[in-house]
């Protein structure tokens, strides 16, 4: 059975910001195990999420359902009419992944860091 593994932490930048590191493939299988994970950081109180995709060496299309719900999760009025997740950021992910990332065009709606510092300051 595949399985994710996630790591959650706090920075702060400009905001506070929970880091999300997940480790795993993201598919059919266990795409409802990340959405899981997001709403119950997001009722804890997370107002702000960068992803860290640097253990994730495949994501289906299963994997973008769960980004958008956790990009739909974050929305607020304010944030309903932006291009962008001011709220979702996605941080390293792998060359396969980002590919299929800019692939989809998900990079429209959410910007992609490599530098840890940058992204959690772009908040």
């Amino acid at each position: 059975m595949a399985t994710l593994n996630f790591m959650v932490g706090q920075e702060q930048g400009n905001v506070a910001v929970t880091v999300l590191r997940v480790e795993g493939d993201i598919d059919a299988a266990t795409h409802k195990t990340l959405q899981d994970k997001a709403a119950e950081v997001i009722e804890g109180g997370a107002t702000h999420i960068l992803l860290d995709l640097g253990g994730v060496n495949y994501m289906g299309s299963a994997g973008f359902r769960a980004l958008h719900a956790m990009t739909n999760m974050l929305a607020n009025e304010e944030s309903s009419g932006l291009s962008k997740s001011p709220y979702l950021k996605l941080l390293n992910p792998t060359d396969a992944v980002g590919r299929v990332i800019k692939t989809l065009g998900f990079d429209v709606y959410l910007d992609i860091y490599q530098d840890r510092n940058e992204a959690i300051n772009s908040f």
